[in-house]
């Protein structure tokens, strides 16, 4: 029998407006018990189980006919019910999509959620709590205040913890948060604020902390974005130093996001409407004088210097002791980190000893305004006391420290001090054992961190020093040597190894960066720092601040003495294609990459030199400049043919790229062989770094790029798969330009199969990328298949006319002129189909004139048969006629079945209405004979069913 306590918990799943509890056999909408059968049931929690997967329909009849043989027309009868259910409406499904030939994808957003009355026990709060922190295993006198902050947080949208430094915010807001999110759908999620010293950055602050990449100017915008649907507790810790910046996000937050609720630590309020202050004092002290050990015992702040004394030096509270430790803790404003502090010290001093050291230390300090009570600085106090009992290498070692933002390693506890590592070792554990340090593991690797206020203390100390620029220098110094040893691992090592190791020197790097600033001396220091961390920025998609910084080291060159060195290419073309990603195909790319390319060849580096021109290609490309683009690319491929012999990957991208090249210049087939060659549909693992290059997925870029070249050859079935397998893999890379790049791929293989439900999803998939990740340059993309789905209706809606147009703009806007002339043909044809003729012939001549210049011969049978429908709705038949039949050769000359298709049916539309049954018939059967798969696309569709009038006597 299963005891209470192994028994799981029954599982809930949450997908607006609806609750699926298949434990209970139960949907809710809004909270009503919804009517609906078993087997609709069954097949809804299979389905939701794996939200965004493909479940296939076998999958789907196992799980609802387990000990039976049913046929597929059993599955599509339950399927029908299911969706009328969840008021899924035909071709604009909200849950359900039909992945033709495979299964069936559940599309909405899923949440596991817990209810009440659902099962022995909740789920535990470190497994709902996402990033929190794990809670103290012991908390001395503070669960009043802990209950407080949770029921807090059920009032209020805000609610800040204020007190002193030390006093304890960090774990009641910790502890509070776990109670508060086991009652959230979404948990909590943690924002250490203690690195940040810049104001500027808690708003990427913010988005990295929820996994968002920061690759536009206001990632805030993401974070709305991302939080819109959930209920979640956002905990802001360490804001006082950022206060006017923590205010300003939290207040923009909070008046957005009616599901979020913010908890923040604070020394001061942030003072803004809504916020409810719970204000921490320090921890309850024995009042009386000649208290005995048992008495003192019963005060926590007692309590707290007996537990750390003990976990310290073994000491145990005496009858004797007890009025100088209930002094002490009275004297410390029962300060929590304080106490600690001072217990640390029971190795070496009595407690009388202690009291005595303490009470010598608040003579001597003068601190905060005159007249004010020196316990009210009883932290700062503990801290100097603590201080000067160090030896001269200890206190030298713990200002140098103080320079790190976060956690740092013992080799880089030497580097900045310039002590020898065995020393430090050593001198680091004596300060661990003080309470100064707090040492943890990293991958298997031993790692230190100073708490904030003792950082915040030893940094005071440091900057009064005179050793304050020699650590700072050497700190830089150490940040570049790590992150140049980091690009090294990046060609070795595997993607989420690499971000464990190297991911927490952003806030090192953002400091030393600010410090270099201040002088201009330390200007070439300064640029080899940015042309370090550049990996890094890129690595967490903070493509805007990193094209900032590069953009501002790259103004320096020439004053530092390095214009037209290594440094100076590497900046060029991180500069081009962070601009690219973050503002689009401006000039400044192309001005970037053509000096990168210059240096490249001078220095006689080849595989920069294939970066570059393979960059530029691309970009040439992109702006409709395809031969000239060709013309790059087959330079860069001899290039890598030349040296394909010590690097393979080189010939790999040669073929890529040409891949590319060919696809649009229309030699489809050549593509096509190409690509399928090289890509490979079973590769399974994302974390492998060498498989990423050029800011994508070698992998994904192929099989996006591949998909497209099946579609137009005439394995429409075939592309949809690629299609999909592909998005799912760069899913699993978590990289979000390859994510959103593969996304822009996908999109138009599903629309130009007739997939409008997929299309949706794919379209609503890549807008999730935009906005979450501030990816703003696919964002024309989303605009432009969001309206084409639209135009798609059997009446066109004027908006949808008017949104393509818009999309069509966006990409003018940002110069990306690849598929242009297809772009214009969409909207000629929603034009001619709603009556404005005059608009669709006119947008005709821009997308014909715009195929020619730009040599984009992969569409111009359809922008053949698009104007052939035009001029016949016009009634010039005769010369409609001739277009198709100048298309469909044209699709037979660049390889295109697809588009011969359509011509054809069009074509043989027409010869319907003239009589020509027997002609048409003649010229549709062997075109769709030459078809082997994709049936159910919309074009094979229509032209079975023209067959079929045709054979009609």
């Amino acid at each position: 029998m299963t005891s209470d306590s192994t028994r799981k918990a029954p599982r809930h799943f949450a997908f607006e407006p609806f609750v699926l509890s298949p434990d209970r056999q139960s949907l809710l909408r809004d909270g009503v018990p919804v009517r609906i059968g078993s087997r609709a049931l069954d097949i809804l929690t299979a389905l939701v189980e794996r939200p965004g997967e493909v479940v296939s329909k076998r999958d789907l009849m196992d799980r609802a006919w387990p000990d039976a043989v049913v046929e597929e027309e059993n599955l599509k009868v339950n399927m029908v019910a299911l969706r009328r259910v969840l008021g899924d409406e035909a071709g604009a499904a909200r849950y359900i999509a039909t992945v033709t030939g495979r299964g069936y994808r559940f599309i909405a957003p899923v949440q596991t959620v817990e209810l009440p009355g659902f099962g022995p026990h909740a789920a535990s709060p470190s497994a709902r709590s996402g990033s929190l922190p794990a809670e103290t295993a012991r908390i001395f006198g503070r669960a009043q205040a802990i209950e407080g902050v949770r029921r807090g947080l059920d009032e209020a949208r805000i609610v800040s913890i204020v007190g002193a430094g030390g006093v304890g915010k960090t774990t009641i807001a910790v502890t509070a948060a776990h109670a508060a999110a086991t009652q959230r759908a979404d948990g909590a999620a943690f924002i250490d604020l203690a690195m940040i010293s810049d104001p500027q950055f808690v708003p990427a602050a913010i988005a990295s902390a929820l996994g968002l990449g920061v690759t536009s100017g206001d990632p805030l915008s993401s974070v709305v974005h991302a939080l819109r649907r959930q209920q979640k507790i956002l905990l802001f810790d360490n804001c006082e130093h950022l206060l006017p910046a923590v205010a300003a996000a939290v207040e923009r937050l909070a008046a957005h996001l009616d599901g979020v609720r913010i908890l923040a630590t604070s020394r001061e309020p942030l003072r803004i409407r809504g916020e409810r202050v719970h204000r921490l004092r320090g921890l309850e002290c024995d009042p009386s004088e000649h208290p005995a050990a048992d008495e003192a015992r019963r005060f926590p702040a007692v309590e707290l210097f007996a537990a750390r004394a003990a976990e310290r030096s073994g000491y145990r509270l005496t009858d004797g002791d007890a009025p100088a430790v209930a002094e002490i803790c009275r004297r410390l404003d029962g300060n929590a980190l304080a106490i600690e502090l001072a217990a640390t010290q029971t190795a070496a001093f009595s407690p009388v000893q202690i009291l005595q050291m303490l009470d010598d230390r608040f003579r001597l300090l003068r601190l905060g305004p005159p007249g004010a009570p020196l316990r009210q600085q009883s932290l700062l106090a503990t801290l100097d006391w603590s201080y000067g009992l160090l030896s001269v290498n200890e206190a030298a070692l713990l200002r140098a420290i103080a320079v790190f933002a976060g956690t740092f390693s013992a080799d880089g506890a030497s580097a900045v001090s310039g002590a020898n590592a065995a020393e430090v070792m050593d001198a680091l554990s004596r300060l661990s054992s003080k309470s100064l340090l707090v040492m943890d593991t990293r991958n298997d690797l031993l790692t230190y961190r100073l708490l904030e206020t003792t950082r915040a203390y030893c940094l005071e100390r440091l900057r009064v020093s005179a050793e304050d620029a020699t650590v700072r220098s050497r700190h830089a110094e150490h940040l570049c040597a790590v992150l140049e040893r980091a690009a090294t691992d990046w060609e070795r090592i595997e993607l989420h190894e690499w971000e464990a190791s190297y991911g927490h020197y952003l806030e090192d790097l953002r400091a030393a960066l600010a410090w270099s600033g201040r002088d201009e001396a330390l200007r070439s220091l300064r640029i080899r720092l940015t042309a370090a961390g550049v990996l890094l920025w890129n690595h967490l998609s903070l493509t805007e601040e990193c094209r900032r910084h590069v953009g501002e080291a790259v103004a320096e060159l020439d004053a530092a003495g390095q214009s037209g060195t290594a440094i100076e290419m590497h900046l060029q073309m991180s500069l081009a294609g962070n601009t690219l990603f973050a503002r689009g195909l401006t000039p400044q790319v192309m001005s970037a990459m053509h000096r990168a390319l210059d240096i490249a060849v001078r220095l006689g580096n080849v595989d920069a030199r294939l970066r570059c021109l393979r960059t530029i290609g691309a970009c040439e490309i992109m702006g409709g400049r395809n031969d000239d683009g060709i013309r790059t690319l087959e330079s860069c491929a001899s290039i890598a043919a030349a040296v394909a012999a010590e690097d393979s990957s080189a010939a790999r991208e040669r073929e890529n790229y040409l891949a590319i090249g060919e696809l649009f210049v229309g030699k489809l087939h050549s593509a096509r062989q190409r690509l399928e060659r090289l890509y490979n549909p079973d590769a399974r693992d994302f974390n492998d770094s060498r498989l990423v290059r050029f800011l994508v997925y070698r992998n994904v870029d192929l099989g996006s790029v591949l998909s497209h070249a099946q579609w137009l050859t005439g394995s429409p079935e075939t592309a949809a798969r690629t299609a999909a397998a592909t998005v799912d893999a760069a899913l699993r890379t978590r990289y979000w330009f390859s994510v959103s790049n593969c996304l822009s791929w996908a999109c138009p293989i599903f629309f130009l199969s007739g997939h409008h439900d997929e299309c949706s999803y794919y379209v609503e998939l890549l807008e999730e990328q935009v906005l979450r990740h501030g990816i703003g340059v696919r964002r024309p993309v989303v605009v432009f298949y969001r309206a084409a789905l639209a135009c798609g209706q059997a009446v066109v809606p004027a908006q949808g006319i008017d949104d393509l147009a818009r999309g069509i703009e966006e990409f003018r806007a940002i110069n990306y002129l690849a598929r242009m002339p297809f772009y214009l043909g969409v909207l000629a044809d929603a034009l001619a189909r709603s009556g404005r003729l005059g608009e669709a012939q006119a947008a005709m001549r821009a997308a014909l004139d715009g195929a020619v210049t730009q040599n984009e011969r992969w569409c111009i049978p359809e922008l053949l048969r698009i104007r052939s429908s035009i001029l016949a709705a016009t009634g010039r038949a005769v010369e409609a006629e001739a277009l198709l039949a100048e298309s469909m050769t044209m699709a037979v000359e660049i390889g295109a079945l697809s588009w011969r298709l359509r011509a054809a049916n069009d074509l043989a539309r027409l010869w319907l209405l003239q009589s020509r049954t027997a002609d048409a018939r003649a010229m549709l059967r062997p075109i769709h004979g030459e078809f082997t798969e994709g049936f159910a696309t919309r074009d094979l569709v229509v032209a079975t069913d023209l067959l079929a009038r045709l054979e009609k006597p």
